[in-house]
């Protein structure tokens, strides 16, 4: 008796799913892209710290796999003026675990967003520049994701040189032995920044991030006599041009006795030793890290947005 296997239905690749959904506005960039893409986020430093770093890891526009990361890109349109030019790539998106739009306006988030819904995937967050994060969310949210946060006003914020604070001289990388003791103080500011704990779902991939931060260096610690943690920050991302500081807590018995700014100094001092740059982005509602920053020396030079999924 023959046997007969059963077809498997067809799906469209990303490229396409995207190119339907988008009328070809948007596609997926590969790796003869990489050089348009690597200069696109080259223009902004500080707001594409994230993609800089990822591509000075070897990474390029290739898709990893089916399924896996991969970069969108819109190209500019022929028009009278341009007929005969090559397309230049105007803005493009970062697709994994999150979403972080580049050079991207209003009109080429929205479009990514609609992208974005033709790949049916989940994501963990969106983020970057406002004006490109809240057009695509608006779009992506047609799909089945829900926001559990939107953080719609997130000052970013650079300094070029010294800090104007002296930097605390207590303030050092924590040692690989010292795991035990950061993981509670990194567990501590997250569950204050978002509201649940980095264990609940995922704490091997959580430990395995502090690990990391730590092994590199990353990782910068102040402990009071008795071992414990009363400052942290992290060197979240790094790339040739600029550190992205993350992670800033101050344990909360210690707030309001001038410890952060001096902290944050010593961060920063040490940061510049990898980048020229050294960025962070904080909520707006947090006025009391808004003055810190400040005081330390970091001016505003954009708005970033978040939606956590």
């Amino acid at each position: 008796m023959r046997i007969l296997s059963r077809a498997r239905p067809w799906s469209p690749s990303p490229d396409d799913a995207v190119r339907r959904a988008t009328g070809g506005a948007v596609r997926v960039l590969n790796h003869a892209d990489t050089t348009a893409l690597t200069a696109l986020a080259a223009a902004d430093p500080v707001a594409n710290c994230f993609v800089e770093s990822i591509l000075e890891k070897g990474r390029d526009a290739t898709p990893a796999h089916s399924g896996g990361p991969l970069f969108l890109g819109i190209f500019t349109q022929a028009t009278p003026v341009t007929a005969g030019r090559p397309a230049e790539l105007e803005a493009a998106c970062w697709v994994g675990a999150n979403v972080v739009p580049i050079g991207a306006t209003a009109e080429a988030g929205a479009l990514f967003g609609v992208a974005l819904t033709a790949l049916h995937r989940r994501f963990a967050s969106v983020y970057g520049p406002r004006e490109a994060v809240l057009p695509l969310w608006e779009e992506l949210s047609r799909g089945p994701q829900r926001a559990r946060q939107i953080r719609d006003d997130q000052p970013l914020m650079v300094l070029r040189g010294r800090p104007a604070v002296e930097p605390s001289p207590h303030v050092r990388p924590a040692r690989t032995e010292e795991f035990p003791v950061v993981l509670p103080a990194c567990v501590a500011m997250f569950e204050e920044e978002l509201g649940f704990s980095p264990l609940q779902n995922g704490a091997v991939q959580y430990r395995l991030r502090v690990e990391d931060l730590i092994r590199n260096g990353w990782s910068l610690v102040d402990l009071d006599d008795a071992g414990r943690v009363r400052f942290k920050a992290d060197l979240g991302v790094v790339s040739a041009s600029c550190t992205q500081i993350q992670g800033v807590w101050v344990e909360p018995g210690q707030r309001g006795q001038g410890l952060a700014a001096p902290s944050v100094a010593a961060v920063t001092e040490y940061a510049r030793q990898t980048a020229p740059l050294v960025s962070l982005y904080v909520n707006s509602f947090n006025t009391a890290a808004l003055r810190t920053y400040r005081t330390v020396g970091f001016e505003q030079v954009g708005t970033f947005a978040t939606v956590l999924l």
